[in-house]
């Protein structure tokens, strides 16, 4: 077991400002590249949410925040599940939405069309 002076000893190691900025120096460009994916992967989302919603539905425009919230939701359950896993997921936060009023025909095209998920 460490004395209270090696604890402290190798606190400071890791939290000295220069290796703390060395090791964020050489993070950066990974961190940058996967906030790239991600944020492409975001707009992706939002163009095709924003070209079906205007192409098929014809809703109020307060009440589109809430389909489009629907869909971000969704979007999150297709980065962590897949197949069956992902219908069940997607299928809790239709009946959510449903259960908070919204039209359960809109909210089952927009899993079809958007993101290819078969709803009930």
């Amino acid at each position: 077991m460490r004395t209270a002076n090696q604890r402290k000893a190798k606190y400071n190691a890791k939290t000295d400002p220069v290796t703390v900025r060395l090791k964020r120096l050489a993070m950066l460009p990974i961190m940058t590249a996967n906030y790239a994916v991600s944020a492409r992967e975001a707009e992706a989302l939002e163009t095709a949410f924003r070209d079906w919603w205007f192409a098929r539905e014809q809703v109020a425009p307060p009440v589109r925040i809430l389909y489009h919230a629907f869909a971000k939701q969704v979007w999150k359950c297709t980065k962590k599940y897949t197949r069956a896993s992902l219908v069940i997921c997607a299928q809790s936060r239709k009946d959510k939405w449903l259960a908070l009023g919204l039209d359960d025909r809109v909210l089952r095209r927009l899993a079809k069309d958007v993101f290819g998920i078969t709803l009930t």
